[in-house]
């Protein structure tokens, strides 16, 4: 098995270094919310023409 050789920052973090939060906009928070509403559009259509190819398909 290999071994990992990692150094001590690893272990111990970083010295010296500012821990901060990312703060979206709003207009990244439009984006997002409207790229989800596009997937599960995209979901329930997919899932309807699963639906239908089934019923064409078991007749």
């Amino acid at each position: 098995m290999a071994k990992l050789i990692l150094t001590d920052a690893c272990y111990n973090g970083l010295k010296n270094v500012q821990k901060c939060k990312s703060e979206n906009k709003p207009e990244h928070e439009h984006l997002v919310k409207e790229a989800n509403m596009q997937i599960e559009k995209n979901r329930n259509r997919y899932a309807a023409a699963y639906k239908n190819a089934g019923f064409y398909l078991g007749q």
